[in-house]
């Protein structure tokens, strides 16, 4: 039977703060046999319980933790390079995994940048308004797509990772968390889809392309956000799914786009894996789409990516264990073998408020035949709910025995 893999995602300052062998030896005390290190990130700011250097941090935007080799960056975007990275902490990291057994995934952050958003606006998301959106870059661009390739190139090639994980690897969306973010009118699921949908110049071709009226397509969604925008007086909830559903029904342009979506991304990470050699790839369920089958809204489709990766990282971030139960059953009728799933939990307040909710998810994934648990974040997480991992690992493990 496969073993149980218990698993940490963990920034290098945190790592960096606490010094490698130390970090190593206090993954080895909770179980963890493979670490995600974040070598490729977006912007943000983190409240460190534990990090003896900052308390508040707030990292170089977009940047990235390691040095891109010479050839392996050729098609890479002038992706700004951290500081980090020349303190040899990944080296050391790799150095000091191997003898404890310990797995090291590359968790990079693909097109999710506002730094390079700003760089090459003309690479970003455009709403059907003509918007940019410059936190996301367009997979389906071609630059975009080189870069992705370079960042892939150049981690296979320095030989210590086992798996890449392909973060934002499709359409990001409206709702994003941007500065200051205000949105007064009620949007719901359909709404923020349809505000998602990329109209940049690359997608309109491939639009056309595909055989989809796109002018036709484009005033029609303009048409339907201006009205449920203007008249914002319904009461009650506006989140109603099922209009979503109804438009991909009535509307055969809106689901051919759909579909051309996810054939675009499913082509891109046929492509990445071409250039990994032995490392594997995983992929994430989710970001703006909610529910983690809801991931087809950013052009991942499960199915077609199953043969492609080595796993899908499912964020079981719903607070109620029910809710995040029931979508990881939704999510096995696309992805028929739970050894392609990885349970990723958030042990952070308000994502998980009591070990007994975290423990329910475990639990569940367990019967279903799931063997791999990631948990987010070691920096993030005090010392109480870092060892929490220590323990879920155990019920994992007993479950399974």
């Amino acid at each position: 039977m496969t073993p149980v893999s218990i698993e940490l995602f963990a920034y290098p300052w945190d790592i960096l703060d606490a010094g490698e062998a130390p970090f190593l030896d206090q993954c080895v005390e909770l179980g963890v046999n493979r670490v995600h290190v974040a070598v490729s990130y977006h912007s943000g700011k983190f409240l460190l319980p534990r990090n003896k250097r900052s308390v508040v941090y707030f990292p170089e935007p977009g940047a990235l933790y390691f040095q891109p080799g010479g050839v392996g960056w050729t098609g890479g975007l002038e992706q700004p390079v951290s500081d980090l990275a020349a303190t040899g902490w990944l080296e050391k990291l790799a150095a000091g995994a191997v003898p404890r057994g310990i797995e090291l995934s590359a968790w990079t952050v693909f097109f999710h940048n506002s730094n390079l958003g700003a760089r090459y606006p003309e690479l970003t998301i455009q709403n059907v308004f003509g918007d940019p959106y410059p936190f996301a870059l367009c997979p389906s661009q071609p630059r975009v797509q080189d870069h992705g390739a370079a960042l892939c190139r150049s981690l296979a090639a320095l030989g210590i990772f086992a798996g890449i994980d392909l973060e934002t690897i499709g359409y990001l969306g409206y709702t994003h968390g941007y500065h200051h973010e205000v949105t007064a009118v009620p949007l719901g699921t359909a709404e923020r889809f349809l505000l998602s949908l990329c109209f940049c110049p690359a997608c309109y071709a491939a639009g056309e392309a595909a055989g989809v009226d796109m002018p036709a397509l484009a005033a029609e969604i303009r048409r339907i956000l201006r009205y449920r925008m203007r008249f914002d007086d319904t009461g009650g909830s506006s989140d109603h799914a099922e209009n979503l559903a109804t438009l991909l029904v009535t509307c055969p342009a809106l689901e051919r786009l759909v579909r051309l979506r996810m054939d675009t991304v499913t082509a891109l990470v046929k492509r990445l894996a071409g250039e990994c050699a032995t490392a594997r790839l995983a992929a994430f369920t989710s970001s703006f789409v909610g529910s983690p089958s809801n991931i087809w809204m950013e052009g991942v489709s499960p199915g077609d990516l199953q043969h492609l990766v080595e796993c899908f990282h499912l964020l079981g971030y719903a607070v109620e264990a029910s809710d995040a139960n029931a979508d990881l059953a939704f999510f096995l009728t696309m992805v028929e073998d739970p050894g392609r799933l990885n349970l990723t939990l958030n042990l952070g307040v308000p994502a998980t408020n009591t070990f007994d909710q975290a423990a329910a998810k475990v639990e569940y994934a367990r019967r279903k035949g799931m063997r791999r648990f990631s948990f987010f974040n070691y920096g993030l997480l005090g010392e109480s709910r870092l060892q929490w991992i220590r323990e879920l690992g155990c019920l994992a493990r007993k479950a399974s025995a």
